[in-house]
């Protein structure tokens, strides 16, 4: 049957409102919601200072409420208990046993990864194990029996080292000693003590080790895993449910400000340095000298999904740490992140 004019125009005006009102609103009248985030004090949440500073949570309607938490492991039982809205979270041993057991929250954004060249992991070597020769990853097997710092069991620092013994031909679990419970700069402090063989360390931190003559920087993440996700933005799913909008809305302030970040990492951008030396107490020199190697985040918003998934598995088949295994569709939703590149590819408000 052949539509009349009139009626196809019906048609026409109907789908395109539809699809209208199926995106978020990005405007003046756009209704206020409020987000509570939380972050971690370091040098990879500059995407979050940056667009604090330069007013882009202001342009798309968040009233945002930032937390500090020394380390996203740390922040989830504030994201489950309904503190937090959003939060930085590593992938986790804890995570992958929450969502196993049916999660109240979902993974929706990129939270930086270890792209080679631009990742922020370090490994660091005492002394007494450069002498050895542990130079490179093909050499973790000489931490066979020995201490290994990490701030939490079953991150991301245990994570990149256990992979490396394990590939050494070791058993993460059983031929190493994790040494747990420590920040970043206490870890520095304990190689220098002699309490820890090695450590997986951010730099700038990690140049500590050898400005004070703790050890050496031996490789980097990315020599272990190219491209492992470091970490991702984990949102509650009530407030996904209840402000989807919002949702996607912090979506495009992250991804721009990611784009943002790398470009400013590259060109050891002074103002950005100032932007994020101001929230994490890091001198900005110190930063300027980490540049480009800050985190990489991928210019989509999208996570490695890959990546996400094989360090579940590690907990789960290697480490033995999480009881039940884990689906993508169990850990993931993306929808934030697709429907903010579309946004932000129709009209950037940013810009």
């Amino acid at each position: 049957m052949t539509l009349s004019l009139d009626r196809r125009r019906f048609v026409s005006t109907t789908a395109a409102a539809a699809a209208t009102l199926a995106m978020p609103r990005i405007g003046r009248a756009q209704e206020r919601t409020r987000i509570r985030i939380g972050v971690v004090p370091l040098i990879s949440s500059g995407p979050i200072f940056l667009a604090q500073a330069r007013g882009f949570f202001e342009k798309v309607g968040l009233d945002v409420e930032l937390r500090y938490f020394a380390d996203g492991v740390l922040a989830m039982p504030a994201l489950v208990a309904g503190e937090l809205d959003t939060t930085v979270a590593t992938l986790n041993a804890g995570l992958f046993n929450t969502v196993s057991k049916g999660a109240p929250f979902k993974l929706i954004l990129d939270r930086g990864s270890e792209k080679p060249g631009s990742g922020s992991m370090t490994i660091a070597a005492s002394n007494d194990m450069v002498t050895a020769g542990m130079t490179a990853p093909g050499k973790m097997g000489l931490l066979k029996g020995k201490r290994v710092a990490i701030q939490a069991p079953g991150g991301i620092d245990q994570y990149l080292i256990g992979l490396g013994v394990q590939r050494a031909g070791l058993d993460p679990r059983t031929d190493v000693e994790w040494s747990s419970g420590l920040a970043y700069p206490d870890i520095v402090k304990a190689i220098g003590a002699g309490r820890a063989d090695a450590a997986n360390v951010p730099v700038p931190l990690g140049f500590l080790v050898e400005k004070n003559n703790f050890g050496k920087l031996v490789f980097s993440g990315y020599d272990i895993e190219p491209n492992t996700q470091l970490a991702c933005w984990v949102m509650s799913q009530k407030f996904l449910d209840a402000n989807k909008s919002a949702a996607v809305r912090f979506a495009m302030v992250h991804t721009w400000a990611g784009r943002l970040y790398n470009k400013a990492a590259a060109a050891k951008d002074p103002d950005v340095i100032r932007i994020i030396s101001e929230a994490t107490k890091v001198p900005p020199p110190l930063i300027e000298a980490a540049a480009p190697r800050w985190t990489w985040f991928n210019e989509d918003g999208k996570p490695n999904i890959d990546s996400c998934m094989a360090q579940g598995r590690f907990w789960t088949e290697q480490m033995k740490l999480v009881s039940g295994r884990v689906t993508q569709e169990q850990l993931f939703d993306l929808s934030p992140a697709v429907e903010a590149n579309a946004q932000l590819e129709k009209k950037n408000p940013f810009v």
